[in-house]
């Protein structure tokens, strides 16, 4: 018999493992003066502890002297990544405000940040924004670097990124060794006698500390143990005609029930936790929700991994997905036997897209998906192959009814329902509309790629948190005092390697690949993954559609890099290549230019960029995305007007520029989306909640602009017109490619002969000065198919011996 109990008040503790608890104590101790203080109890019998060891360590007492670069730079160095008190990246004094680490590290990619005082309470990020973006440093092979910071001036600089302010160092300085203390711990790991059995995790389980309360233990990292793992992929509601089959994955519930429209129906609980019941009859469009009792609580829960669910998402409702299917259903795969670099990337929201009044669409359908299937043809003409839709996973019901850009997803199997012609009508009429919006993509030959959020989910705790409701803590990082970690920067963290996290997101992948014929995924925030689960949903997209795109973001929100540039190597997975934006933009939101906007980078910097990247973090050109903006930040116009305030004849110029750079280079082009229409959002940068005003496609607008969207189609018909551009190996980049000598830019040369292409030779002159300027050709005629003004497919005009460069512009020259 099942005995009742209360959850205790305060900090709670958890079972890691299916003999230890780990608990938080708010005065550190050293485990061996707090043996016999522990007792533990799972329904109220006791279990003994039978030893104690350290968890979570004890942050020193502030020192403001103690200045430390905590990131991932400290792993290779032999200690702790993301450490604060870390003395193997700790910084010398150099006067009161100047700091000085000078350390050897090995080639890789690393991020960090610096912090003060020996905990995250004063931390800085890029452009020394307290708990800003994480700091990079990427070595292509082994080399003394220094770091050098000061407080006064408010900079973070090293020998490798700023080598004209940091002097790069000779030999590693002598390093005092810190004196050896007895560590102190805030949390402790507590070996019981036995291990508890799978039941067991189901019942009350507490410990004691001393003379304190008993606190409720929940289960977390044990769950991870193999008992636990369930491999068939039919979790969730699983319909048919004469019956419906409804799973649910919750090894901690006492007792589950199935609430189906007006039926209670009680679970049974059968292997690895997972509660079950087959109800007869057809239950298509019927709304469910599941009741869990654990740790003393009645809790109401939807389906994570149902297909439809309520306006307010706290309802599931069971789906026969056929009769989602609009007449034409499925439209046959595209892009099989494609190479990911004949990819164009288009990137969109799906209200801004049609929002406006000027959008030619029918009133009902603006900012709705019906709306985007309409205005598709344009997308055609353009020439791209690929829309990047943000996120249509349904989020946070308490903005569906405000704008916002999605990114804190709420069930990910669910369509969002604001982009429905009905929002509040029926659920599964939004179904079809997503569909429908897919068919006539794809049957305009345009690819639909997903943005996608499995990093963190909104709400993370809570009755509104299916996830929470389900199994509390398991499915999101939390230290041992059981608070959240902030790794995304929203507030939760998904923590992918555990086995069943992992499998929900694989399996919701894989349901998006199969049911709407999904053509790829962008990962919003992909460095906070595991490079275990990076690799496994790689392969299980790929086993669904073997020319799915995949690509993400090697950053986090600012917390630990997992997954950073580099680490994509070999996987089929792409990464956007942030060096490569730099390099053109320059700063991000700040008005310091790039080579675009008539600054010369390192040229170094500028000729990996444009050839995919190999000398610096990828194994192949199709592992490198290619942009200079998107919509996280301003847009690319009002990046110019911001650097180039004094000189608006130059603007279009350094438009065409940037982006004649992302369809020329070896890679994946990106673009963010209207750029081609003059799009400006008022120089706002972090629009996500902004409104229409700020974000709308304004196609009025637009019509100014014809002369850039002319060269933007040109630009696209070229790519697609000449494999040149579009090498997939490192081995034919090598072959190909060959940079020329060039003052205020950067000339190369492409074999096209080698590769297949149909014009012989083909020269690209990217010229970032301000002024006019010669370039000496190579010998023999050449054809011009891009100038300052025009672009294309075809002969412009003839050119033997030089040719007159217009300040910041792209040229293409071919030779048959």
């Amino acid at each position: 018999m099942i005995r009742p109990y209360l959850p205790v008040p305060g900090a709670p503790a958890f079972l890691d493992a299916l003999d230890e608890i780990r608990v938080w104590l708010p005065e550190p101790a050293q485990p061996k003066a707090l043996a016999g203080k522990f007792r533990a109890q799972v329904n109220g019998h006791a279990i003994a502890v039978i030893g104690i060891q350290g968890g979570e360590k004890a942050l020193p007492m502030r020192d403001p002297s103690r200045v430390v670069l905590a990131g991932t730079l400290q792993k290779a160095l032999g200690g702790q990544e993301w450490n604060p008190a870390g003395s193997e990246t700790q910084m010398t004094r150099l006067s009161e405000s100047r700091f000085e680490l000078v350390v050897k590290l090995p080639a890789g990619s690393y991020a960090y940040k610096l912090t003060r005082g020996g905990s995250w309470d004063e931390n800085y990020g890029a452009v020394f924004v307290a708990g800003g973006a994480n700091l990079t440093l990427l070595l292509s092979q082994e080399q003394l670097v220094r770091f050098v910071v000061d407080f006064a001036q408010k900079t973070i600089a090293d020998s490798v990124n700023q080598p004209g302010s940091v002097a790069a160092p000779t030999a590693l300085p002598a390093r005092v060794k810190p004196t050896a203390t007895d560590t102190k711990f805030q949390s402790f790991r507590l070996k019981l006698a036995r291990k508890l059995t799978a039941l067991e995790v189901a019942q009350p389980i507490q410990m004691q500390f001393s003379s304190e309360p008993w606190r409720t233990v929940y289960v977390r990292e044990a769950l991870s143990d193999p008992i636990f793992h369930y491999a068939p992929s039919d979790l969730g509601a699983h319909w048919s005609r004469t019956q419906t089959t409804f799973k649910l994955w919750s090894p901690v519930a006492e007792r589950a029930t199935l609430v189906l429209g007006s039926k209670r129906l009680a679970l049974t609980r059968g292997g690895a936790g997972v509660w079950h019941t087959t109800v007869s009859g057809d239950w298509h469009g019927a709304l469910y929700h599941y009741e869990l009792h654990s740790y003393g609580q009645l809790r109401h829960a939807a389906d994570i991994y149902g297909a439809a669910a309520t306006a307010d998402s706290s309802r599931s409702i069971v789906v026969d997905m056929s009769r989602t299917n609009p007449p034409g259903w499925p439209v046959p795969r595209l892009f099989v036997g494609k190479k990911t670099t004949d990819a164009i990337l288009y990137e969109l929201h799906v209200r801004d897209f049609t929002i406006h009044s000027s959008s030619g669409v029918r009133p009902e359908w603006r900012g709705k998906y019906l709306g985007l299937a309409q205005k598709c043809d344009y997308l055609a003409k353009l020439g791209v192959t690929h829309v990047h839709l943000l996120p249509i996973q349904n989020f946070n019901a308490a903005h569906s009814k405000t704008y916002n850009w999605g990114y804190e997803t709420t069930l990910f199997n669910v369509p969002e329902e604001q982009y429905a012609t009905q929002p509040g009508g029926d659920p599964l009429a939004r179904i079809r509309e997503v569909k429908q919006m897919i068919q006539a993509l794809q049957r305009r030959g345009l690819g639909v790629v997903l943005d996608v959020v499995y990093n963190h989910t909104v709400p993370s705790e809570g009755s509104l948190s299916a996830f929470w409701e389900s199994v509390p803590y398991y499915y999101f990082r939390s230290n041992d005092k059981g608070e959240l970690l902030n790794e995304s920067g929203v507030g939760n963290a998904l923590h992918d390697e555990r086995p069943m996290v992992r499998k929900f997101i694989r399996e919701s992948l894989a349901f998006w690949s199969k049911e709407y014929k999904i053509d790829g995924f962008r990962f919003d925030l992909l460095g906070m993954f595991a490079k275990e689960t990076v690799t496994d949903l790689a392969k299980e997209i790929r086993r669904h559609n073997p020319a799915a795109l995949i690509y993400g973001e090697p950053w986090t929100g600012g917390g630990p890099l997992r997954f950073g540039k580099g680490d994509q190597k070999g996987l089929g997975v792409a990464v956007f290549n942030d060096h490569f934006r730099s390099a053109l933009r320059g700063e991000l939101d700040g008005p310091g230019p790039g080579f675009a906007l008539g600054d010369m980078p390192h040229k170094t910097a500028l000729e990996q960029a444009i050839s995919g990247s190999l000398s610096d973090f990828a194994a192949a050109p199709t592992e490198s995305v290619n942009y200079v903006s998107a919509h996280d930040n301003r847009t690319f116009w009002d990046k110019v007007a911001l650097s180039l305030p004094l000189e608006p004849t130059l603007h279009a110029q350094a438009v065409k520029l940037a982006h004649a750079t992302v369809l020329l280079s070896q890679g994946i082009p990106f673009l963010e989306g209207g750029v081609e229409l003059g799009r400006t959002k008022g120089m706002r940068d972090n629009s996500y909640n902004a409104g229409d005003t700020a974000n709308q496609f304004d196609w009025k607008r637009g019509e100014k602009f014809a002369d850039i969207h002319a060269y933007f189609t040109g630009l696209i018909a070229l790519r697609r017109a000449h494999p040149a551009f579009r090498l997939s190996t490192r081995e034919q980049v090598q072959r190909a490619l060959t940079f020329m000598p060039m003052e205020n830019g950067v000339a190369f040369q492409l074999n096209g002969a080698l590769v297949g292409d149909s014009w012989r030779q083909i020269l690209v002159v990217l010229h970032g000065g301000k002024s006019p300027s010669v370039f000496s050709l190579p010998k023999g005629a050449w054809k011009q198919a891009v100038n300052h003004q025009s672009a294309g497919v075809k002969s412009l005009r003839i050119l033997q011996g030089s040719i007159v460069l217009e300040p910041l512009s792209a040229v293409v020259l071919f030779q048959k």
